[in-house]
């Protein structure tokens, strides 16, 4: 009897360890040969666990869901590209597999530094159209997979990018460029800095446009230091600028219109012309033809002589 107790207490014992095993192996992932897929779980990357947001981070967060919303739609460019205006809402790049997209800066603005959030399954490099001052730099992107998605941060020498990167199975975008509003600030710059130089080419201080003014007066005569610079009209009025450093007052000179009278023995008749100071000018209420400047008298007379040859 003792011999028979024993034997069945063994007998239990080993279905009792025969169960726990049978169970442990239901409970282990078999592993797979090298036939067949393995089947063991994925590994969980990031951590489920819930993070507790403060109301204000709640509202930076709505704000950041609004522009990333924002309604502001994409054009198209000549080239194709599809372009976005910077800063006025998030970006998307679509690409597909075997597929190669490009970025498009703006003329002359240089890459510091990219970031991706995922390098492994995006491709993306540089690439330079242009020279020189207007080369520009393109940021090539291509994914080796469809259905992903991250994002790129760029960094330039002129700003921050932004830009969210989808990979499709079938379709992509070829080009992506943006619009800059200082683009337009600089367009106007560069119009306001070529109107204020060709204003300055073609006006004198005084403000005459050189297009409307008549200069085709010859000085002759004597060379004094008060001699004028340059004698001309604009239709109505003459106008006599002399050096502003050697023109003073105390030496004036005297304008008298010439007549078409004397001749080789006499001089021609004189008559007092009318006329304002201005600054450096005489300003003559006519279109004068033939006219002299004097200073002083007898041998020591000075006289320069000036005459309209456009109305010759």
């Amino acid at each position: 009897m003792k011999n028979t107790r024993t034997i069945r207490v063994a007998v239990l014992v080993a279905l009792t360890a025969g169960l726990s095993l049978s169970a442990s192996a239901q409970s282990v992932p078999a592993i797979s040969s090298d036939n067949g897929p393995s089947a063991l779980p994925p590994l969980q990357a990031i951590s489920s666990t819930p993070v507790r947001v403060t109301q204000k981070e709640k509202h930076a967060l709505a704000l950041v869901r609004e522009w990333k919303n924002a309604p502001n739609k994409p054009q198209r460019a000549e080239n194709g590209s599809v372009k976005y205006l910077f800063g006025a809402t998030l970006p998307t790049l679509i690409c597909a597999p075997l597929q190669v997209c490009v970025i498009q800066l703006q003329a002359g603005e240089v890459v510091n530094d990219l970031y991706a959030g995922d390098r492994v399954r995006w491709r993306i490099g540089p690439a330079v159209s242009g020279s020189g001052a207007t080369a520009t730099t393109n940021v090539t992107v291509k994914p080796t997979d469809a259905g992903i998605t991250t994002n790129l941060v760029l960094t330039t020498d002129r700003r921050i990018y932004m830009i969210k990167l989808v990979a499709a199975r079938h379709e992509w975008m070829p080009f992506l460029s943006f619009d800059y509003p200082d683009d337009v600030d600089r367009e106007w710059e560069a119009y306001k800095s070529h109107r204020a130089q060709e204003q300055y080419a073609t006006t004198l201080p005084t403000g005459e446009n050189l297009a409307a003014l008549d200069f085709d007066f010859r000085i002759s005569g004597d060379t004094p230091k008060w001699r004028p610079q340059r004698v001309y009209s604009d239709g109505t009025k003459t106008y006599i600028q002399f050096p502003s450093a050697n023109f003073a007052g105390s030496e004036a000179p005297a304008l008298v219109a010439l007549s078409d009278d004397g001749g080789l023995f006499s001089d021609p008749t004189t008559q007092l012309v009318n006329y304002r100071i201005i600054g450096d000018r005489y300003v003559v209420d006519q279109v004068i033809e033939r006219a002299a400047l004097i200073s002083g008298v007898g041998r020591k007379q000075v006289m320069v002589k000036i005459t309209h040859e456009g109305g010759q």
